[in-house]
This record gives structure tokens, C-alpha cells and sequence, in this order.
């Protein structure tokens, strides 16, 4: 057991333990919300405050240009070459600002989140610091996840298939999984507990981490709005490959053939954005398909309400999908692909529609059989709407306090 004098607890007069107060330091790779995990640090955070506990939050300099949310920033890495593969083991500028930040800030609680910037050098820095780490998604560390980890880049042409992978991907699928994991196998024998957001992702991880727990991630409820079925169909999230996205645009000429005022809303921006125009335009369906780029999460309400029909067509697999609970917290029905957690969020033809990965056809049936019944489209909103209650912030917060004060009871003052 490692031992560590965690700051002095809040006493009744009686002697008896009262909630602690504790300072959380909250370390992600990006300080702007590009995802899952940074929006869940941003939410999160307000709740934490006021129940009393201090927050801090160390990540990269990367996004700059974009609205940021950390107290702490250290540079990211951007070297390339034979250099960057040191760079893969040890970040000294993550290393060293987390070395001073410990040692100003004094946390009670380390909260790990993503750790592609940050590599393993961090983790051996806190041997004596009660740590957390919650497996977003795909890390370089988790061997059934690693090919999820590498760029599209990194594939001749089939995405995710081993068997597919060009010689730089060979290389760096070795060298995570040989040279990084050894350094990640000793570090992450620092962290505590690991938090998984699904039962697929505590699946995938159990093997290399432990212990895991599952906590289910979390919705800030919306409002609802009463659906008018506008046919309006609407995709949020990073416009990169795994998201999927190309299918959906794929399947919008058969969805037009049935209803053709049918349009198509994509809510984001990512590195394939351009394929994505080159395609509308190939399918003529400039008319039909509006890109709106990236939009703030407070600022979403107005493109829920005018949607009919949420999308989520990813190819990868989703830890979770938060993206999915925010539609159905405004009550908009849900057709997403039947990979990772997803299927633990949806149940099937009662609150949205599961489809295969990689199949334009049945995303186009599921959303005209939803266009043509009414009645149906309004049903499965309504669900939707009470699916979403059951994952409300303030039970991941509980949760989560439950989680820090476990750890902490298991160290010895």
C-alpha cells in the first residue's frame, strides 16, 4: 500500500468523519472540448465546486486558437522523426509541469483521462498520490483497443484490420505494444482504480488494467421539445473516419427518393471535412447537405430542436456515446451503428434503432420507416427522453466522490 498525508479532513465535534473536501487535479492530453472526455471535465467541474471540492485541470497547448479550459498547460509534442519516438515514452514538458504542479497544488486526488500527450513518463510520478484514470476510449496501453489508437494513416485501405496494416503502421503497432507497454505496465501500477464510461469498454481493458470498475457516463439533461417531424436528420461529432460519416451521406439519396424535402444537418469539424464536401458534391447534394462546423456544446439546443432523426454511424468502437443520451434527452430517436457501448445505451426498435457498421442501406430504411409513422417517430422520442433521465450528472458525481473517498480511505495518514 503506498502512504500518503492527504490534506487534514473536516471534523465534527463529535469526531467523526464529516464529507471531505478534496483538491481534485483533473489531467487530460487536450484543454479544449474536442470530444467525450474533455466535455465530461468541463461538465463535471461546476458540480464539483459546489460541493465544496477544489478543481484544477493540467493539459497540453494544443488548440490554442480555441476556447480553453485548463489552469495548468504544458507543450505538446511536435517532433517528428526517430526524436518523436522518445517523445512516445517521455514528454518532458508534461513530466516536469506535473512534477511543479504537485508540489504547488498538493492534490488529495489525481483524475487521469487521456493519455496520448502525457505519455507513461507521468505516471511515475505519482506513487504517493491517490490516482484515478478513466479509459475514454482507445489507449496505446490496452492491446484489444490498440488498433482503434492508430491513424487511418497507418492502413493500406480496410481501417482497423491488422492484417491491413502498411509497414509505418507495423512499426508503430510494435513498438506500442512492446517498447511503450513496458513502460506503461510499470506506471500504471500507480493508478488505483481505472473507471470504464461502458461494460464493453471494462470488457476490453480488464486484461491489461485493474482494478476496473464500470460508472456509467452522464447527460446534462436538456430541454425537451415536443418533435415535428421535419425530416431533418442530424449528425454531431469529429468529422473523422471512424465517426462514420460518409455512410450517412451515402444514405441520404435513398432516404430523398422516399421523402426528398429531407435534409441532412453535420454538426463539427475534423480532418476528413473536405472528403466529406467532395463527396456531397459528387452525390449533388449541395442543396440538401449543410455543414455547420464546430458548434459550442451550449449552443446545440436549437439543432436537436430541429431535428427529427440523430444519426450516429461510427465505424470504431464508441466507449460510450454521450452524443446518443443528449439526443434522447431532448427527445429525439436514435439510429446508431451496433458497436462498442452503444448497445448498452439503445435498446432496439423502442427508443432508436441499432444498425450494422458500414451499412448506408439499413441507416436509410430505419430513418424512412421512421419518417413514414408518425406515431412511431413520436414513441420512440418519448423513450428516448426517459432512457436519458436514468444518466443524469448528479449520479456520476456521487458516484465519482464515492470512488475518490474509497481510495483515499486505503491510504494511511
Amino acid at each position: 500500500m503506498k502512504i500518503l498525508s492527504p490534506n487534514e479532513r473536516v471534523m465534527c465535534n463529535n469526531g467523526e468523519s464529516e464529507k471531505m473536501q478534496m483538491k481534485i487535479l483533473e489531467i487530460i492530453s487536450l484543454g479544449y472540448v474536442a470530444g467525450g472526455a474533455e466535455n465530461t471535465i468541463v461538465q463535471i467541474t461546476p458540480y464539483l465546486l459546489d460541493k465544496g471540492h477544489s478543481v484544477k485541470i493540467l493539459a497540453s497547448d494544443l488548440g490554442v486558437d480555441k476556447k480553453q479550459f485548463n489552469d495548468y498547460i504544458f507543450k505538446n509534442i511536435n517532433h517528428t522523426g526517430p526524436l518523436k519516438l522518445l517523445f512516445f515514452l517521455f514528454n518532458p514538458y508534461a513530466f516536469f509541469t506535473l512534477r511543479k504542479v504537485l508540489k504547488e497544488y498538493k492534490p488529495d486526488i489525481v483524475h487521469l483521462h487521456t493519455m496520448n500527450q502525457l505519455t507513461p513518463s507521468v505516471l511515475f510520478l505519482l506513487k504517493k498520490y491517490p490516482t484515478v484514470m478513466t479509459l475514454h476510449g482507445p489507449e496505446s496501453f490496452l492491446r484489444n483497443l490498440l488498433l482503434w489508437f492508430l491513424l487511418p494513416a497507418h492502413f493500406k485501405q480496410h481501417l482497423y484490420d491488422q492484417k491491413d496494416l502498411n509497414l509505418a503502421g507495423k512499426f508503430t503497432y510494435f513498438y506500442f505494444n512492446s517498447i511503450q507497454k513496458v513502460l506503461y505496465n510499470i506506471g500504471l501500477k500507480n493508478v488505483d482504480i481505472f473507471i470504464a464510461p461502458s461494460k464493453y469498454m471494462q470488457n476490453q481493458a480488464k486484461s491489461d488494467v485493474s482494478p476496473i470498475i464500470h460508472v456509467s457516463n452522464f447527460i446534462e439533461l436538456r430541454t425537451f421539445h415536443t418533435l415535428k417531424n421535419n425530416y431533418n436528420v442530424l449528425f454531431v461529432g469529429r468529422l473523422e473516419q471512424v465517426k462514420g460519416i460518409e455512410l450517412l451521406i451515402q444514405a441520404l439519396p435513398l432516404i430523398i427518393q422516399a421523402f426528398p424535402q429531407t435534409t441532412l444537418t453535420i454538426v463539427g469539424d475534423g480532418s476528413t471535412k473536405a472528403n466529406l464536401l467532395d463527396l456531397t458534391t459528387r452525390l449533388q447534394l449541395e442543396q440538401s447537405v449543410h455543414f455547420t462546423g464546430w458548434i459550442e456544446n451550449k449552443d446545440l439546443d436549437s439543432y436537436y430542436e430541429k431535428a427529427s432523426i440523430v444519426v450516429v454511424p461510427s465505424t470504431c468502437a464508441e466507449a460510450f456515446g454521450l452524443v446518443i443520451l443528449e439526443a434522447m434527452s431532448v427527445g429525439r430517436p436514435v439510429i446508431a451503428t451496433k458497436v462498442g457501448g452503444i448497445p448498452e445505451i439503445i435498446d432496439d426498435g423502442v427508443d432508436g434503432y441499432l444498425v450494422e457498421p458500414n451499412n448506408a442501406e439499413q441507416i436509410a430504411e430505419r430513418a424512412i420507416r421512421l419518417f413514414s409513422q408518425g406515431e412511431l417517430l413520436t414513441e420512440l422520442g418519448r423513450n428516448a427522453r426517459k432512457k436519458a433521465e436514468k444518466f443524469t450528472i448528479e449520479k456520476y458525481v456521487e458516484n465519482l466522490e464515492k470512488v475518490y473517498e474509497m481510495i483515499l480511505s486505503t491510504y494511511t495518514v
